[in-house]
Parts: structure tokens; C-alpha cells; sequence
């Protein structure tokens, strides 16, 4: 269809070119190109054309994140996909001056290169980084022709900063200057907010188009070596990089069926789960990094169906919510029964290690698990608190949604690990840490989504799977 499309295009632009393909070749891409071809040979007096196709390889990488054996057969010997690329490569030789491609993922592009092996992959080339992305200030220009800031109530700065760590990251050279935002997420939120006429949270809305539940990213990770993926989860709950010497130059489905590491990280690249880290140079390979707090989540949901929501151990716990049922300020009893959940999940393996995102992803799990029509959870919720930056608290928990009696838990976590609680010079540490995460809960329950709204805020801190400090914020 988008090669008919082309075509006809190509005619209405020279309506003395004649064209006319059999029936038979109008439903084989690789034929009705041939006979293209042949046509505008005999039609040009020896001018060449330039072909340029964008996205390519999308509807090929949405068969990957579905059925990979259905992605292998198109792209293998006899598969339609490489019969038009070994169709594109041929017409070089006689009418085709330059072909262009956009879109391109290594994922394809490698199971193609028997038929088409005359490409050069530009994705990683310096000068192309901005290409792939808004930079801020191209931002600052569209923002003002896009939206009415005035009416939304928020200058075009303050909404750039807000958009930032959801929408921004990606980095496609190790030698970039700057990072650049997802132009599609961008231009979908900038049409939002407009037709809401008020501010929205980045995070509330993401384009239709992308991976909002996790699920191409876990049929990736379905193809990796085995053990390779808990090694990958592992270093994003330890809030790891990964180290690459250089990217797969091989990732052709059609010769393997296992992604060993090089290939699955690149692969992850590719699709904009992970970017290159240009804040940390190595002149010997790459850094890789999650982009934005957008692909985290992506990380975390993928991580709560295969580390934690998968596990007996997980299901069998219980955490104790009736305090913040009934709304009182004292959850001392929440707090007993997080150490206990959290205990149970370490002794049983479910979680090999504790760390901060460790904690914060597990308790939001298990609450999340417990939502009903009257109790929810929202993990890294973004906050807009005056005369600050976009802020993101860990947990908060609302109870009695839209009724009279509707109450939020704000809950800040942080974690220290047994060794550093017991040590007694860090008693004078552990001090200054309970007085800045209730510092920050108070800072958080100020934010501008809760004005009218009744927010109990608390610090909690643990010390490996112990609560060791629990307290609400009070205003003085």
C-alpha cells in the first residue's frame, strides 16, 4: 500500500510518466518496484532517482515485539522485506542515485544485509544526533507557537522543565554536546494541554503510539540468553549503566536465537529503551543509560511482572493498610508490616538484593496489587510545587477517591543499608537524613496538585528490609 502510494505520488508530479503494472505485481512489492524501475529508465533520459523511505522497519519491529517468528520469516531468504531491499540494491545499478532510510533499528537492517548490503548505518554519526529529537531550544520556539501559555498559566520554561525528565535523554552519539527530546511524545503532550487549556502532567500523557505497558519491551527480553534479562533488572534496580565496548554489528534473528548481551543492549538502544550516556565519556566503548523517568517505568512494570508479581513469595505476603483505611495518623502498623513484607520477599529471593528503587518498586507492587475503588497508588507521581522544579514523590496513596472524606498518603522513602544504621558514627548522619526526608515530604505535600486536598506526608527510612523511622510531617 505505501509503495503504491509512492508511485502514485511519483505520477501526479510527472503526469507524462506511463505506468501501467499487471494485477499480479500490484500485490508483490519487490515486482511492482522492478517494473517502477524499468519504467522510469526508459522514461528519464538518464536522470536518476532519489529514494527515501521513512520508518521503514516500524511495522517490522512491531512484528518482533509480537510474533518473532512471523519477523523471521519476512525477513529471511524468499521473505518479502528482503526481496524489495535486494530490488532497491539492484536499481543503484542502473537508476537509483541515493537511497535514504529512516527509522532504521539494527534489528532489521542486520536481517536484511544479504539483500541489502550496500547500507551505512549514520544513527550513531555526531552531526546527525539533533536530527532524532527537539533540542530546548528548538522547544522554546515551538512551545509559544503550539500553546497559549498564558491561558494555560505556565510560561514556556517552567512547562519545558516540567516535560524534561519524562520526554528527554536521548543521546545517539558519545561525542553529542546535547540531549534531545521525543519529538512525538513532545508534540502529542504540547496538543493536550492545549485542548484541555490547563497544565497536565507529562507523565499522564503519553502518545497512543508508544509502549505504555511494557509489552514489546518483555517480548525483547524474551529473546535474550537465559539469566541475561535478571542480570539487565538488576542493574536497573541498582540504578547501574551499562558499560558496552561498541554496538552489535550483528543482530540477525535469522542466524541466531538467543541475544547475547552486546546484542540485547544494543537492541534496547535502538528502540530507545536505553541511550548513550554522554556525561560519562570511555574512549575504549559506550555508556548506556535509561533516558527519562518514561522508560523507567517501563523498567519497572516489566520488573514487577517478571521479578515480582510472577513470584508465590510476592503473592503470599500481606502488608497492612487498615491505618490509612481508616485515616489515621499514626501508620506505625503500615510501617511493621513493610518490614515484614519486605523481609519475607529478600529471605525468599525475590528480590536478590535491596536498594532504593528496589524498595520503592516493591512496596508500590504490592499496593498496587491491593487497589480498589477506594484505596490507589501512584509511584514517582509528578509533582509542580512553586518556585521549584518539577518534583517526584516516591508513594502516594489516595483513599476515598473523589468523596468528602478522600485523604492522600504521601510517603518518602529512603534507604541505608544494616551495616551503615549500626555504625555509630553515623548516628549524626542518620539524623540529618530523617530531618531532610521530612524536609522533602513537607516540601512535597505543599505541591500545586494538592491544593483543597487533605495530604498526610511521612518519612520513612529503612535500614535493608527494616523500617527503621517512620514519622509525619507537621507544620510548625
Amino acid at each position: 500500500m505505501a509503495l503504491n502510494r509512492g508511485i502514485g505520488n511519483f505520477r501526479k508530479r510527472y503526469p507524462d510518466f506511463v505506468f501501467s503494472p499487471r494485477e499480479k505485481e500490484q500485490n508483490n512489492p519487490a515486482d511492482l518496484f522492478t517494473t517502477f524501475l524499468t519504467a522510469y529508465e526508459q522514461y528519464s533520459s538518464g536522470e536518476k532517482l532519489y529514494v527515501m523511505i521513512d520508518e521503514y522497519d516500524n511495522f517490522a519491529n512491531n512484528l518482533l515485539s509480537r510474533d518473532i517468528q512471523l519477523f523471521k520469516t519476512i525477513t529471511s531468504a524468499g521473505g518479502f522485506l528482503k526481496d524489495f531491499y535486494a530490488t532497491v540494491k539492484d536499481g543503484t545499478k542502473d537508476c537509483i542515485a541515493k537511497t535514504f532510510i529512516t527509522g532504521v533499528s539494527s534489528v532489521s537492517l542486520d536481517s536484511l544485509t544479504t539483500g541489502f548490503n550496500i547500507s551505512l548505518n549514520i544513527t550513531s554519526e555526531k552531526d546527525f544526533n539533533d536530527y532524532a529529537g527537539f533540542t530546548e531550544s528548538e522547544l522554546r520556539v515551538l512551545v509559544p507557537n503550539l500553546v497559549d501559555t498564558d491561558r494555560i498559566g505556565i510560561c514556556t520554561d517552567e512547562l519545558i522543565s516540567c516535560m524534561k525528565p519524562v520526554y528527554d535523554g536521548y543521546c545517539f552519539s558519545q561525542y553529542a554536546k546535547q540531549t534531545v527530546f521525543n519529538s512525538s511524545m513532545c508534540l502529542y503532550y504540547l496538543y493536550k494541554i492545549q485542548s484541555a487549556g490547563k497544565f497536565l502532567a507529562p507523565e499522564n500523557c503519553l502518545d497512543p503510539a508508544s509502549d505504555h505497558d511494557g509489552s514489546k519491551l518483555q517480548k525483547i527480553f524474551q529473546i535474550a540468553e537465559i539469566g541475561l534479562v535478571d542480570k539487565i533488572l538488576d542493574s536497573y534496580l541498582g540504578s547501574e549503566k551499562f558499560y558496552l565496548k561498541k554496538l552489535s554489528e550483528n543482530m540477525d534473528l535469522n542466524k541466531t536465537s538467543r541475544y547475547n548481551r552486546d546484542q540485547l543492549l544494543s537492541t534496547l538502544f535502538y528502540l530507545g529503551y536505553l541511550t548513550i550516556d554522554a556525561d560519562t565519556p570511555d574512549d575504549e566503548g559506550l555508556i548506556l543509560k535509561i533516558p527519562n523517568l518514561y522508560m523507567s517505568k517501563l523498567f519497572a512494570i516489566c520488573t514487577m511482572d517478571l521479578r515480582l508479581k510472577s513470584k508465590t513469595a510476592f503473592t503470599d505476603s500481606a502488608l497492612d493498610i487498615t491505618s490509612l483505611l481508616n485515616l489515621n495518623d499514626d501508620i506505625t502498623p503500615f510501617a511493621n508490616s513493610c518490614t515484614k513484607f519486605l523481609s519475607f520477599i529478600l529471605s525468599n529471593q525475590v528480590l536478590p538484593h535491596m536498594s532504593e528503587m528496589a524498595l520503592n518498586l516493591a512496596l508500590y507492587a504490592k499496593l498496587e496489587s491491593l487497589t480498589d475503588d477506594n484505596f490507589s497508588v501512584e509511584m514517582q507521581k509528578s509533582l509542580m510545587v512553586t518556585c521549584s522544579r518539577e518534583m517526584f514523590a516516591d508513594l502516594v496513596i489516595t483513599v476515598n477517591r473523589g468523596r468528602s472524606n478522600e485523604c492522600i498518603y504521601l510517603i518518602e522513602l529512603k534507604y541505608i543499608t544494616k551495616t551503615e544504621a549500626s555504625e555509630k558514627k553515623s548516628e549524626a548522619g542518620l539524623i540529618r537524613l530523617r530531618n531532610k526526608t521530612l524536609e522533602q515530604a513537607g516540601t512535597y505535600s505543599s505541591a500545586l496538585n494538592f491544593i483543597g486536598r487533605q495530604v498526610k506526608a511521612y518519612a520513612m527510612i529503612f535500614a535493608g528490609p527494616e523500617c527503621i523511622f517512620c514519622q509525619q510531617y507537621r507544620r510548625h
